[in-house]
């Protein structure tokens, strides 16, 4: 067998191994709202089919503007969620400067391939390409600066609520016991609360300073302790008690996200095994075969 046979070959075992992970990937998607709760309200009602998009090239510009203008709309949001001081403006200057940066490197490779022969106008696009991937960057390292801090407070809220709880035990008064337990962390969710502390001490009412800790933050379950414990005051309910229920569920809710992580990365785990080792492992077994039919056939 020639060599590009053999190359032939191990190509086309490497894209029957990809298109069987693409084609089982969607199996360990993770289940939405619908799917939790469809198999105990009964068969759902059709939605009706939406209308076939054209088949303009005009379709993505629209498409590309409108996620723009939602990007745009949910900047002072996201940067809340971030942690960030600045301003809207402060960060489109940031964003500007990213997009110089990358334009310059763009530019910079466009001369360096003009001189060794390459057409000019590689320079302008190249410098443009390299403009939109630094504003595109700072977008992102954005984003992904939001979830890891939303994910710092989703793993220290079950210790802030067993903290209040403990606080409240001890006869502390509601904002008391934030206070005292976000002296006991550190943190983004210690931050958040001492500066909610720090807006009732000066004069907000606990109601409204404890919404707006609630809509800094963005999580649910931040909303839901917020409600608890507002509810706990207003009705008098014990505190405590609501406390370690909220805390409770919160780790079963980390818990049953875990599990559904875990089951996603099965498919992941057979990346190595179905396009390294099964691979090779034919390889192994077929070369003493294929050296012996080249010793018999000439």
């Amino acid at each position: 067998m020639s060599r590009a046979a053999t190359g032939a070959l191990l190509g086309l075992a490497f894209a029957a191994a990809a298109l069987l992970l693409v084609r089982f990937a969607g199996a360990y998607r993770r289940p939405t709202l619908v799917d939790r709760i469809g198999p105990y309200v009964g068969p759902l009602r059709a939605a009706p089919a939406p209308a076939p998009r054209s088949a303009s090239p005009a379709v993505p510009v629209v498409d590309l503007g409108a996620w723009l203008r939602r990007r745009s709309r949910d900047l002072p949001q996201r940067l809340a969620r971030a942690g960030q001081t600045v301003d809207v403006t402060s960060y489109r200057l940031d964003q500007l400067a990213w997009a110089g940066v990358g334009g310059c490197f763009g530019a910079l490779l466009g001369l360096v391939l003009a001189l060794r022969g390459s057409a000019p106008a590689g320079i302008v696009v190249l410098g443009a390409l390299g403009a939109a991937a630094g504003a595109v960057g700072r977008d992102v390292a954005l984003s992904r600066q939001a979830r890891r801090r939303r994910e710092a407070i989703e793993a220290s809220l079950p210790t802030l609520a067993d903290l209040v709880a403990l606080a409240v035990t001890s006869g502390a008064g509601p904002v008391s016991a934030l206070d005292r337990a976000a002296a006991a962390m550190s943190g983004p969710l210690a931050d958040e609360v001492r500066a909610c502390v720090d807006d009732i001490r000066s004069g907000t009412p606990a109601e409204p300073a404890l919404h707006a800790l609630s809509a800094r933050v963005d999580l649910a379950a931040v909303g839901r302790l917020v409600d608890a414990l507002l509810l706990s005051v207003e009705r008098g309910s014990p505190l405590a008690d609501v406390a370690r229920a909220h805390a409770a569920d919160v780790r079963a809710d980390e818990r049953r996200r875990l599990l559904e992580l875990a089951g996603r990365k099965d498919v992941l785990m057979l990346v190595p095994i179905v396009l390294l080792v099964l691979p090779s492992v034919v390889i192994v077994a077929a070369f003493p075969g294929i050296a012996a039919l080249r010793l018999v056939v000439p």
